[in-house]
């Protein structure tokens, strides 16, 4: 696998987190719900201060600006974003090669999403937090669509690159710029 191919598959897996990032954070600055920690309700940073509360304990979840909570909580996302992007990415390549058709690549994209989700949120994360503070830091169904549009962006985003690379090597039809 040449170093394009390594690089196309991690940057899709960055605009996965951003969506992810996005879509959670938003959702829960709009719904305003009471989150695990007492007193706390859901804003833009809960669910960022969740994943550090999963770390350092519930007293590290706010529902303001905390810039060290923010931080880590924004550090390990995007790091479990391309760890698992990285895994989704090779099962979707495994699966449907390296040109795929962008819709193909999106609804996989979504389904693998979806059951990190479950794996990640609802069975680890549920496990080692016994007030199940990152699932709860935003309304339920947040997660679910989080993932979703995560899975989404990772398959669009593996779809442009894929189709980029072949480009470049000469291997077939894509698109540039």
């Amino acid at each position: 696998m040449s170093n394009k191919k390594l690089v196309a598959g991690l940057v899709p897996s960055l605009w996965a987190a951003a969506a992810l990032l996005a879509t959670v954070s938003l959702i829960a600055e709009i719904a305003a719900e009471p989150t695990a920690r007492a007193g706390v309700v859901s804003s833009t940073w809960t669910p960022v201060t969740s994943v550090t509360a999963l770390f350092f304990g519930q007293n590290a979840l706010h529902g303001s600006f905390d810039l060290p909570s923010i931080l880590f909580g924004l550090a390990t996302i995007v790091l479990v974003s391309v760890l698992v992007g990285s895994a989704v990415t090779a099962f979707i390549v495994y699966c449907l090669g390296w040109n795929p058709h962008p819709l193909a690549t999106a609804l996989l994209g979504a389904a693998c999403a979806l059951a990190a989700q479950i794996l990640l949120i609802n069975l680890l994360c549920n496990r080692l937090q016994p007030d199940n503070g990152i699932y709860n830091s935003a309304p339920n169904w947040a997660w679910f669509a989080a993932f979703g549009s995560w899975g989404i962006c990772l398959g669009l985003g593996l779809s442009r690159a894929g189709r980029r690379t072949a480009a470049d090597e000469g291997t077939g039809v894509g698109f540039s710029g």
